[in-house]
């Protein structure tokens, strides 16, 4: 008897498979490492040119942390989180650490909690724990977002 778990991404189904229980909760059991490999390869950062740095005139970096120096009219509190996520990129980042840079930058957001869900529903980031990280689509998202910032 063959056994197959198919586990959505938003990047297509992955799936694993054996001939019984006991293999599939085998190949289960590094599931969360292929994951990193394949969002790995899936997530190749945009070309830039030799020594530019992608978030240069974005996000400063402090003691404090990543803080964003673009102005609160151009970006969204959902911009606003995703760049400061992308700016701690692979470290994910409790809700708490995320409201105190929030504030620091002056993007300060009572309901940027209700983002991060919207974000999650969205696929933009997932949950890990009580953390949060971009996802493969989140982080094209935002680079298309510094993109059109470093145009404007």
């Amino acid at each position: 008897m063959k056994v197959r778990v198919i586990v959505k991404r938003q990047y297509g189904n992955v799936e694993v498979e054996g001939d019984s229980l006991d293999e599939v909760v085998e190949g289960l059991e590094t599931f969360p490492e292929w994951l990193a490999v394949i969002d790995k390869l899936i997530a190749t950062p945009e070309m830039t040119a030799e020594g530019e740095k992608p978030l240069e005139g974005i996000i400063e970096l402090s003691s404090e942390g990543p803080q964003l120096i673009v102005s609160k009219d151009k970006v969204s509190t959902k911009d606003a989180i995703t760049l400061l996520l992308y700016a701690r990129d692979p470290s994910p980042m409790e809700p708490k650490g995320i409201g105190r840079l929030l504030n620091l930058s002056g993007h300060g957001s009572a309901g940027f909690g209700s983002r991060l869900s919207e974000m999650r529903k969205e696929g933009s980031v997932v949950r890990e724990g009580q953390a949060y990280r971009l996802t493969t689509s989140g982080k094209k998202a935002v680079e298309d977002l510094i993109q059109r910032l470093k145009v404007e």
